[in-house]
């Protein structure tokens, strides 16, 4: 017995295709409900979808402002 060829996963998701489904969401590691949804939002490219979950993942760092350096105040030295 002969196991069918399924065509791999290229460049855009297919939600007609359960296996499709579950195998790029076992290879992100997201949920199939969380994927959809984020399909929603970039579009069915693998490519767009995969920067997203690493977006999420990601920590948001605030932009840190670098402080100013400020030398203490220079007393004038008095003449002798």
């Amino acid at each position: 017995m002969q196991r069918t060829k399924h065509p791999p996963i290229r460049n855009k998701i297919d939600f007609a295709d359960p296996s499709q489904v579950r195998a790029l969401s076992r290879r992100l590691r997201v949920r199939a409900d969380e994927l959809k949804a984020i399909v929603e939002k970039v579009g069915n490219s693998v490519a767009a979808v995969s920067k997203e979950v690493e977006l999420r993942r990601t920590p948001q760092q605030p932009a840190v402002v670098p402080a100013v350096a400020v030398a203490p105040p220079v007393e004038p030295i008095e003449a002798v």
